[in-house]
């Protein structure tokens, strides 16, 4: 069925994509709809993201630095992530009741109090303690009202192939930025890059980020989303910036 399904999506590309000449091209609108339909209708995943953002150092200007990031999402409530890049290596684990932060280098940690979801944390985190979580925005259920209703343009532009492999390719536009994501073409359609170039900064700096390593509905036990502390690491007080 999803093989069908993907023949008839390619299809209705090669028939309609010269043929869009709305603000939001509705090609574009299916294929975020079917990445997005996919994401949310997994019990599980696991993938790797590669990063190159863009900083200005003031002393250098727009300087770029890379991360590397292991992610696990299992159910509705369980999320790890282990990270290394020039913060350091670093490890997020929310088991549905807290969020634990752990660094590595300085071998000590901080427990948050969390909602009872994944997204709900993410989202209730990153407003409240500034901690970004990679690639969020895509295993939001509402990412493709998201991206509507903050784009002035959204467009499918062609079909690239790299290395015997081919890849959807939306372009976003509005004001401040330029969101540019590919996603697979194959049974699954889950994305595989994306760009985020800002225009009103200067510089205008980017963030690049490289998907791998997909693993859909792995069997991930409830265990390895359960913070134990190392021996002798320290326990610190996370701020929220109300804090600081």
């Amino acid at each position: 069925m999803k093989k069908i399904i993907t023949g008839m999506l390619v299809l209705l590309i090669s028939y309609s994509a010269l043929a869009q000449a709305r603000k939001h091209d509705s090609v574009a609108i299916l294929i975020v709809d079917r990445m997005a339909d996919v994401i949310s209708n997994l019990e599980s995943c696991s993938f790797k993201l590669s990063t190159a953002n863009d900083i200005n150092e003031y002393s250098h200007g727009l300087v770029k630095r890379f991360a590397e990031f292991e992610v696990y999402f299992s159910g509705p409530s369980k999320l790890l992530i282990n990270a290394h890049g020039h913060k350091g290596h670093r490890q997020l684990m929310y088991n549905g009741e807290q969020l634990a932060y752990y660094s590595f280098d300085e071998n000590n940690y901080g427990v948050i109090p969390a909602p009872e979801t994944t997204i709900e944390t993410m989202d209730h985190i990153n407003k409240q303690y500034e901690i970004e979580f990679p690639a969020a925005d895509f295993f939001y259920p509402a990412f493709t009202d998201d991206l509507l209703e903050h784009s002035d343009s959204l467009r499918f532009v062609g079909v690239d192939k790299i290395k015997d492999k081919e890849y959807f390719h939306i372009v976003s536009h509005n004001k401040d930025m330029i969101f540019q994501f590919w996603v697979n073409n194959d049974a699954y359609n889950l994305p595989a890059k994306y760009a985020i170039t800002y225009k009103n900064q200067p510089g205008r700096p980017q963030y690049l980020a490289t998907f791998s390593e997909w693993q859909v509905n792995p069997a991930l036990p409830a265990a390895m989303f359960n913070f134990l502390p190392p021996p002798g690491a320290a326990k610190v007080k996370i701020l929220s910036k109300n804090e600081k």
